[in-house]
Formats: structure tokens, C-alpha cells, sequence
């Protein structure tokens, strides 16, 4: 994406940030097992039903790798890994780990939830310690590169906000068109955007003050991209639902890709 001139900061697309971000978009559905009281003592706890001599972590990227050939009819060694974390998988928080045979009830099984991709798809895998029992995720989020567009937007404060508006610019045409008929909810400055790589998008969200983007995803919704924000750190004891409007350089996606500004809830 555009390394923006002047005072914009360009970005620091490191990979090992951008994976760690989506193990952290992928386990956020599971944070409300982990705010909820300890689980009672009589918990069951399966022991893996089939557990082989050697290291637990190279025998769970080894059976993540088989998998994934299978599915995909490649290579073993075609899959890159990207990423290998612990994981306990409870009835609460399942993943897509098998259920353990012969649980009905709460249950806790220690294991490991492992990142591969290929062709720049990434795929999750969840296993035990064994690695033998373990399954590939039927989806897994696809992240998309997103920044701030900083001084890009001049802001019209005074603007109506307008929740269901999206606006997508592809070109320096669309800013040239948008500049002349919705100056009053912003000015955009186009000479800094790379428009081979990358779209603005523009739109309010419910999260105040000075909302800006942290990561995108594509959403199980088809060619729909999630765009999440919130306020800057310094302002987090301050943020409040209030119709701000937000913009953001996005990676392409397909063309008839459409957009959503959201703040997750703290």
C-alpha cells in the first residue's frame, strides 16, 4: 500500500504483526469463556485418544500439513506455517475440534491451534497435545491490509452522519466526483493513493473520539469486508457510541466487494 507523504506516517506492514493479528480476530469469538468464572472441579478432562511417541508439536503440524494436502491435493511440505499457539477447547469454546467421545457434559481438552497457508489462502487447524485427533476449520478469516488514510480525508465536521453509507473510491475519477458532490462530508487529496493496490473507504461508525481502523477481514458473508475501529489508546476511557465518520485505505478485493465499519465492543 501507499507510503503517504509529508506528516503521514508510512505504514509498517511487518509480517509477523499482521499474523498475530488474526489469531487475535480468530479467538475473539471465545473471550467470553475466558471472562466467565473457573469451571468446576469435576470438569471432565479426555485424555487424546491416540497419542504417539515424539514431540506433541511437531506431530500436530505434521498431521495440520497432511490435512491440509488432503483437502487441497497438494504436497506436505507445499503449506507454509504461520503461526502455532496452546489452546483449550472446552464445550464453550469447541474450535473446530472434534467433541471428545462419550462427553455429554463440560469438558477440557488441552491442545493446539495451528495457522497454515497456501496460495495465500490461510486455513486453521485445532488438535489435542497428541496432534493425532484434530480437524482443519471448515473457514477461516481472511485478513486484508487496512490503514489509516490520516490527512488523505479533511473531515467536513458538520456533516449528517449517515450509519448506512459506504462510500467505496477505486480511482482518482471517483475522488474527482466525490470531491464535487459530497463536499460536504469530506475533501480527499488523491495524488498519494496507489490505486493499483489499494481502494479508499470512507463511512461513519458508532465510536467516539478520532475512530481509525485497526484490521479488515473477509466475512463469511459473501464479498463482504468487516472493517473494525476503534478509538486511539490515549482516548479509550473517553470512547462513546457517537456517530463519527471514519476513513480507511483497504487492499483491493473483488470489485463488487462491499464494506462494513464496526466497533467491537470493549
Amino acid at each position: 500500500m501507499v507510503q503517504i507523504k509529508n506528516s503521514f506516517q508510512p505504514k509498517t506492514r511487518l509480517c509477523t504483526v499482521l499474523f498475530a493479528v488474526i489469531f487475535t480476530m480468530i479467538g475473539v469469538a471465545c473471550d467470553d469463556f475466558y471472562s466467565d468464572s473457573l469451571p468446576t472441579p469435576d470438569i471432565a478432562q479426555p485424555t487424546p485418544v491416540s497419542v504417539s511417541d515424539g514431540d506433541p508439536v511437531e506431530l500436530v503440524q505434521q498431521a495440520a500439513r497432511n490435512a491440509l494436502a488432503v483437502k487441497l491435493g497438494i504436497a506436505g511440505d507445499d503449506s507454509r506455517q504461520i503461526l502455532l499457539q496452546g489452546e483449550t477447547w472446552t464445550d464453550r469454546n469447541p474450535g473446530c475440534y472434534p467433541p471428545p467421545a462419550g462427553i455429554s457434559g463440560p469438558y477440557l481438552v488441552p491442545g493446539y491451534r495451528l495457522l497454515l497457508q497456501h496460495d495465500g489462502v490461510f486455513y486453521e487447524f485445532n488438535a489435542d497435545l497428541g496432534g493425532s485427533t484434530g480437524a482443519l476449520c471448515e473457514s477461516t478469516p481472511q485478513l486484508v491490509p487496512v490503514e489509516a488514510a490520516g490527512p488523505i480525508v479533511r473531515a467536513n465536521g458538520s456533516a449528517l452522519p449517515d450509519l448506512d453509507s459506504v462510500h467505496i473510491l477505486r480511482s482518482e475519477e471517483d475522488v474527482t466526483e466525490f470531491n464535487s458532490t459530497h463536499s460536504d462530508i469530506a475533501t480527499i487529496t488523491p495524488d498519494v493513493i496507489d490505486w493499483e493496490v489499494e481502494w479508499l473507504v470512507g463511512g461513519w461508525v458508532d465510536a467516539f473520539p478520532g475512530p481509525e481502523p485497526t484490521r479488515a477481514y473477509q466475512s463469511g458473508e459473501e464479498g463482504v469486508v468487516i472493517i473494525e475501529v476503534e478509538a486511539p489508546l490515549e482516548f479509550a476511557g473517553s470512547a462513546s457510541n457517537v456517530a463519527t465518520q471514519v476513513w480507511a485505505l483497504v487492499d483491493k478485493t473483488k470489485p463488487d466487494s462491499t464494506y462494513k465499519f464496526v466497533a467491537p465492543e470493549p
